[in-house]
């Protein structure tokens, strides 16, 4: 069996853009993984922002895995679970709390007699309308922050990776 190995650290400066970390500084901190979740968490933060000046002040991170997953037309908890990766009690205390919120109402599932079907309210429907839009001013506002030809070079790649594509010639 092969052996793999890490290739040596590259320094900071052959990162392009990179800036140099500070010596107490974890060394994991600026990893790609890292660095991704750090954009997301500052998008997330605008979003949430915005929604909540649209009139949801209730809406917090730990929803945004239901809302990202329940189609339009509802789903069940099982189907959330598998396509959140979270466990089933995880999703139904989300689940619970957006119902409570008044975004989600629970239904026997005419389908099967023991699961609920989930479908958006009214005031669900212009939660996502005001999630779409916030996040869509919020790209706008990173378009501003760092040009519109590296978001959209980021936004291609991104894309890429997440539909699995082989990765396109230098």
């Amino acid at each position: 069996m092969p052996v793999h190995r890490n290739p040596p650290p590259r320094s900071s400066t052959a990162r392009r853009g990179a800036a140099k970390r500070p010596a107490d500084q974890p060394s994991q901190s600026r990893t790609l993984g890292h660095l991704l979740r750090e954009a997301y968490g500052r998008l997330q933060s605008r979003v949430y922002d915005a929604v909540a000046a649209a009139g949801h002040p209730g809406l917090k991170a730990m929803h945004s895995p239901v809302l990202r997953h329940l189609p339009s037309t509802g789903g069940r908890v099982a189907d959330l679970a598998r396509a959140t990766g979270m466990a089933k009690q995880s999703v139904t205390y989300v689940v619970e709390d957006l119902i409570e919120l008044g975004y989600l109402i629970a239904q026997p599932d005419p389908d099967d007699g023991r699961a609920r079907r989930l479908r958006y309210t009214a005031q669900g429907q212009r939660l996502l309308q005001a999630l779409v839009a916030a996040s869509e001013e919020a790209e706008e506002d990173l378009a501003a922050e760092i040009g519109r030809e590296r978001l959209n070079a980021l936004r291609d790649a991104l894309e890429s990776i997440a539909a699995g594509a082989p990765a396109a010639e230098a």
